[in-house]
């Protein structure tokens, strides 16, 4: 009986040494890195225009900002776009639900738009 738990500890420390050792391995591998912690911008799956719009209701129009800067957002002409005046950022709205990324903002920026 003796034996057997000498070799069962035996076993135990073998397995343990080895998930050290591939854990130093791994080691060299770079931490992932979460999107707020990153400078780059998300590769967003492009879309057709025509996917955009849709009725959004008024009084989430009226609570909804930037996620950027904080500041209120207007409602594009052709209602396909949450713009944001003060820095050209405009946030898609599809099937009537407004996509307020700021990753998206940035991507469909419009200088045209600062006022």
């Amino acid at each position: 009986m003796k034996k057997l738990l000498v070799l069962a500890g035996m076993v135990v420390g073998a397995v343990a040494a080895v998930v050290v050792i591939l854990k130093l391995l791994n080691r060299d591998e770079p931490a992932p890195v979460s999107s707020l912690e990153r400078n780059d911008t998300l590769d967003l799956p492009s879309f057709d225009e025509s996917e955009l719009g849709g009725t959004v209701s008024p009084d989430l129009l009226s609570i909804l900002v930037c996620p950027e800067d904080r500041g209120p957002l207007t409602l594009s002409g052709d209602g396909k776009w949450l713009v944001n005046p003060r820095n050209g950022y405009r946030y898609p709205i599809r099937k009537g639900i407004p996509v307020m990324l700021i990753e998206e903002g940035r991507k469909n920026k419009d200088m045209s738009l600062v006022q």
